[in-house]
């Protein structure tokens, strides 16, 4: 059985030393990844890190940029709210002193009008019932013309 023990203590010893080639193996591999992703990460830094700052200063202009239109939108805004203001006062102070005195002056206009309109229509009727006294048809298409 001695002969069996030292078999099977070779095929460890052989067992060991393949999974200790493997470690190596392992060891060295994962070294040049290491050295791959530092490289990586310093290309990155040098590449991406100024297109970063770059976007960072553009967004920040950007925001500049909007509040500042947002401040001229509100000017605006006020300035329009400020116009259609005055523009109503003055409309109204229009009405106070221009139209209100002018009413009684649109009634005696009116008036006046209406007694031009009937002295027309009686000189027609007066020029129709020369010509032959059918004048009272042309009298009651015209009546409702005369206020």
């Amino acid at each position: 059985m001695d002969s069996l023990g030292v078999t099977f203590l070779g095929v460890i010893a052989l067992a060991s030393v393949v999974q200790a080639g493997f470690i190596v193996g392992l060891m060295i591999y994962g070294r040049r990844l290491a050295q791959r992703l530092d490289e990586l990460q310093q290309r990155l830094d040098r590449e991406i890190r100024p297109t970063f700052e770059n976007l960072s200063r553009i967004t920040r202009n950007l925001s500049e940029v909007s509040d500042l239109a947002v401040l001229q939108a509100r000017r605006v805004d006020d300035l329009l709210a400020d116009t259609v203001g005055k523009i109503e006062e003055a409309m109204e102070l229009v009405r106070r002193v221009i139209i209100r005195p002018l009413g009684p002056l649109a009634e005696i206009t009116a008036f006046f009008k209406g007694i031009r309109r009937g002295l027309d229509v009686f000189h027609q009727l007066r020029g129709q019932d020369n010509q032959g006294r059918g004048s009272s048809r042309r009298y009651v298409e015209d009546e409702h013309l005369f206020i």
